[in-house]
């Protein structure tokens, strides 16, 4: 834990930083399906067969029904008309808990005709409190800092006059691709929405696992008073 303190015109400057590593707890599948048929809502799963076929792939596999949500539909018309046997692109999304079998859906997933993967959503669920337990634990050091340079300098604490905090995101281990999405996910693009390749190879290309690191930054301005004479 880093830091840095100094003392000017009645005013004691603590600096401290940490740093955290976080691994991913679920990650959702951005997947397109090219179906033959035009359905919407949960129908979808059991009627259009490409991503019906999908699903009973995802589900050899242990991922439950209530993984699957689709995200939209588009349909390819002729002349305007639309109808069940109209073309559709559709865009679901596959919630994966279990982690130690990221690596064998997604090779399931390369092994679908109709079907590409868009992008893999990173999450961490217990980030948001993690972030707060850290951040806390600085302020709470930076106080004991303050106090022990107060005494150095032969003054006492007057109080708080002001705290800052800045929280950073990099990659750990230098893993390629993907970018902070926000609230608590990472996005790694696989392919542009649309695109279908008809070579596919054994490697997947990808990580099937996720870390990242988290840098937390505190610095805390605490007011003086000369120290009581004795």
């Amino acid at each position: 834990m880093p830091e840095q303190a100094a003392a000017e015109s009645g005013i004691i400057v603590v600096e401290l930083f940490s740093e955290h590593e976080l691994e991913a707890d679920h990650v959702d599948a951005v997947v397109d399906v090219k179906a033959s048929s035009f359905f919407t809502g949960n129908a979808a799963f059991t009627n259009a067969r490409e991503v019906a076929a999908l699903v009973r792939c995802m589900e050899d596999l242990g991922v439950q029904a209530a993984a699957f949500t689709l995200q939209s539909v588009q349909a390819e018309t002729t002349e305007g008309l639309l109808t069940r046997s109209s073309s559709a692109l559709y865009t679901v999304r596959i919630r994966l808990v279990d982690m130690a079998r990221v690596g064998d859906v997604l090779a399931a997933l390369s092994g679908q005709k109709q079907a590409t993967l868009r992008e893999l959503r990173w999450g961490y669920t217990h980030e948001p409190e993690a972030r707060q337990d850290w951040l806390e634990a600085l302020a709470r050091e930076s106080v004991k800092k303050a106090r022990r340079v107060a005494a150095g300098l032969g003054v006492t604490l007057a109080g708080l006059h002001r705290f800052s905090e800045r929280i950073w995101e990099s990659q750990a281990f230098g893993a390629r691709g993907g970018g902070y999405g926000g609230g608590g996910e990472d996005v790694v693009p696989m392919a542009p929405p649309g695109s279908y390749s008809v070579k596919r190879t054994a490697s997947l290309g990808f990580p099937v696992s996720h870390r990242k690191k988290v840098h937390v930054m505190a610095t805390a301005e605490f007011r003086t008073r000369p120290a009581p004479e004795s």
